[in-house]
């Protein structure tokens, strides 16, 4: 099977996704919810669906909804847009702009959803302040609905206006924060509410911020203070909004991650961005931040978020409040502290610094549960299970050197989907042959599974971790990243 050919079975079973659709919502006008002409065309919709993902169309499944047409990429879905006006319709009366479908989608969950979109008692249920509580009441959890802003009515978005868009939201989160750490430098009264909007609007206009991650891996200009916050937010949010986290959740997770670092700006620059061994001094210096953040934080004239002073103080503590800084009354840090410490260690480990190469997320998980002990083991669990031992982007190799792309999660961790880049020993890939498959299922006979990660410089074995040479963070100014007991880990053992 060529790959023009697989390029037009995908077009064509997304079509026929969207036909259906199209098909139910009329259906829904004509019949009872529970009449047979609407079962028949829902399980045909999920028929399709299926067919789609067999097709090796990306799950999940998502359509753009304008004011005249359905697009799917950015293309217009020109047939089954020429009966799809009502349909069309309620979206817009919703604010509905695109609607991701899940492959385990059921039929009678996607009714529930014409529920919402037909009925016109349910006409303000989907609005974004009661969004997530009305689809958990309505128990659908394979579909998504993404709502307009006010800058893009039509929200007719191509691939490159999404990924304009992620860069806008990017551009966004980094500078309101370089203002913040600039006011904060010169003891000016922080902008804390830019925060919480930014989130908002983040929250607001991405389903989930795999767009926006996959910018701030290529953000290597001041990442140390700046671009480390902005990752550990998105880390953060990523993780909560697995978890079903509700819009106001999510923005005081967001806020807060993306505040925790502001302590930094009190740091003289010459020991944050110092590339050696930090002095005793030095160290001290840096370990004062989480205490100068959250005294920034307190002072100021406008309320803040206690999650945010919370964040601020307690991110370098282990979950019982050990860590650093020692405070005169015991302290337990919050869920939210909790889960952004997990964030920060993973980002500090996994990120590229002019002095050293990053550690892969495999190795990075690694190091942390070799010191599970300075992290609240539910969180860390959740962050492994929402981002995989091998996160979305990763380049991997299978154990027959077919090379190979991780493109989603499973729900399991060490079993990610993969599009497949070769056929095995870096041969093309054979004509009719799966393009994509999940780590662990039988194919052809056998059972692929990791067996390296690759990166731009070197490849990591797996399951074993044992770099040739250990990436110790003790020598840099990322000691203040770690507890005192991982860095004692961590740290490299004198010759003989």
């Amino acid at each position: 099977m060529s790959r023009a050919t697989t390029g037009d079975l995908q077009a064509h079973a997304v079509a026929m996704f969207a036909h259906d659709l199209v098909t139910v919502a009329l259906n829904r006008q004509l019949h009872p919810a529970d009449s047979r002409f609407v079962t028949d065309s829902l399980h045909d919709a999920v028929r399709a669906l299926k067919l789609a993902e067999a097709f090796g169309v990306e799950m999940p499944l998502q359509l753009q909804f304008g004011d005249d047409l359905v697009y799917h990429d950015g293309a217009a879905l020109d047939g089954p847009s020429l009966q799809a006006r009502s349909l069309l319709r309620s979206c817009a009366e919703r604010d509905v702009a695109a609607m991701s479908f899940a492959p385990e989608l059921t039929a009678d969950e996607l009714n529930r959803c014409f529920d919402l979109l037909l009925l016109a008692h349910n006409r303000d249920a989907l609005a974004r302040d009661q969004r997530d509580v009305v689809l958990r009441a309505f128990g659908i959890r394979n579909v998504r609905f993404l709502l307009r802003s006010a800058a893009d009515p039509a929200d007719r978005r191509t691939t490159l206006d999404a990924q304009r868009r992620a860069l806008h939201g990017y551009q966004d989160l980094a500078e309101c924060l370089q203002q913040n750490h600039v006011r904060a430098h010169r003891d000016q009264e922080l902008d804390v509410d830019a925060a919480a909007t930014i989130v908002e609007r983040t929250v607001a206009s991405f389903e989930e911020p795999s767009l926006l991650l996959s910018l701030a891996t290529q953000d290597d200009v001041d990442r140390f203070t700046v671009g480390h916050s902005v990752r550990v937010a998105l880390l953060a949010l990523q993780v909560a909004r697995e978890l079903g986290a509700s819009r106001d959740q999510l923005v005081h997770v967001g806020a807060a991650a993306l505040m925790h670092d502001i302590g930094k700006s009190k740091v003289p620059q010459e020991v944050l961005f110092k590339q050696g061994r930090l002095t005793e001094d030095e160290w001290h210096w840096m370990a004062q931040h989480p205490r100068l953040g959250a005294q920034i934080l307190l002072e100021q004239h406008h309320t803040v978020d206690p999650h945010a002073i919370g964040a601020a103080f307690c991110h370098h503590m282990g979950p019982t409040g050990k860590g650093y800084p020692q405070p005169a009354l015991p302290v337990v840090p919050s869920g939210i502290s909790r889960l952004i410490r997990v964030c920060d260690v993973f980002e500090a480990l996994t990120s590229v610094r002019p002095y050293k190469r990053a550690l892969t997320p495999v190795e990075a998980y690694a190091v942390m549960f070799r010191n599970e002990q300075d992290f609240d083991p539910a969180w860390l669990r959740r962050f492994v299970r929402t981002l995989g031992l091998f996160p979305t982007g990763t380049r991997v190799q299978l154990d027959d050197h077919t090379d190979a792309i991780v493109v989603a999660q499973t729900g399991c961790p060490a079993r990610p989907e993969v599009r497949l880049l070769s056929g095995p020993d870096g041969a093309p890939l054979p004509a009719g042959h799966p393009e994509r498959l999940r780590i662990g299922d039988a194919l052809a006979g056998r059972v692929p599974r990791i067996a390296q990660v690759s990166t731009h410089d070197r490849a990591i074995s797996v399951p074993e971790f044992d770099p040739a040479e250990p990436e110790v963070l003790t020598q840099t100014a990322h000691d203040a990243c770690l507890s005192t007991q991982m860095a004692r880990d961590l740290a490299p053992k004198p010759a003989g």
